[in-house]
């Protein structure tokens, strides 16, 4: 009975971790290599292996909500490209509503549409303007007018995604005790594809602007089913949404962060991290013995 219980861990920590961080690890360094600018592709695809080896029963047309992350990764890409080619900020921003929107009534609606087709809206209208609002905080007004051209690789320009492996890794155990194994397991997937990516992006200088927009989809996705599905208290939600929020506000804010100012916001954003998910472990944790 331990042995198999021990295999069984095992399994679930390649799944969880160890593949996704791979696949990531591989597609990064590909992209990086060939795509310069879309490095960003290496974190879906870790990502999108992980989902295939957590849930199993994947499938393509989507059946289930959690089927539809693979549309979600997708929408990430699209909005990547209008983002980066569309230079006029309000059409910019509009098609940006428009594309979270879309993938937020996607990953919500085969639950909610039992409520009422205004919930399914209210709900993706309120998270697309959240995400949009993340991903404009995150980037520089002189980067905006930069489109597809690069400026010097620095680690303040991964901040954002750095804080996004950060409060999907600390979530994933809230989720998973919280109500939902295989959303917490899906954080973590997240997480290590993104450790992956930034590790390459750092070491290759490959990185493009607005390249955190299908993680800050993915992650917000997951965040808002955990609710949803899994029915993780909405003050939990709230605190780990609020929590992302905290390298996008120190880029924008700041000038010019060296990399051992970003070292420091790293260190925040992690102690905060763990401050918020202790505290949400707390407001989860089953009145009965986990075993």
């Amino acid at each position: 009975m331990y042995e198999e219980a021990s295999n069984s861990s095992v399994l679930m920590l390649l799944h969880t971790a160890v593949y996704p961080f791979l696949a990531a690890l591989i597609i990064s360094v590909i992209a990086a290599k060939l795509l310069r600018a879309s490095s960003y592709l290496g974190y879906i695809g870790g990502f999108i292996a992980g989902l295939s080896l957590i849930h199993s029963g994947l499938s393509f047309p989507p059946a289930q909500a959690i089927d539809y992350y693979s549309i979600t990764a997708l929408i990430g890409t699209v909005s990547v490209l209008c983002f980066t080619n569309i230079r006029q900020t309000i059409s910019r921003n509009i098609l940006g509503l428009v594309l979270f929107g879309l993938s937020f009534y996607l990953l919500l609606n085969p639950v909610l549409k039992h409520t009422g087709l205004l919930l399914s809206l209210s709900w993706a209208a309120t998270s697309a303007i959240v995400t949009l609002v993340y991903n404009l905080l995150q980037v520089q007004p002189k980067e905006l007018k930069l489109g597809n051209d690069k400026a010097e690789c620095k680690l303040s320009v991964l901040l954002p995604t750095v804080g996004l492996m950060i409060v999907a890794g600390a979530a994933a155990p809230v989720i998973s005790i919280g109500g939902s194994l295989l959303i917490g397991q899906l954080l973590g997937a997240l997480g290590a594809a993104l450790f992956a990516y930034v590790v390459v992006s750092y070491l290759t200088k490959a990185t493009q602007v607005f390249s955190c927009i299908p993680a800050s989809l993915l992650l917000g996705g997951l965040i808002t089913q955990s609710h949803v599905l899994a029915d993780i208290p909405l003050s939990v939600i709230l605190l780990i949404t609020a929590s992302v929020f905290i390298t996008p506000i120190a880029v924008r804010f700041s000038s010019e962060l060296t990399n051992k100012q970003s070292i420091g916001v790293i260190f925040i954003q992690g102690v905060i991290s763990l401050l918020v998910s202790g505290f949400c472990l707390w407001l989860v944790w089953p009145e009965s013995s986990l075993y």
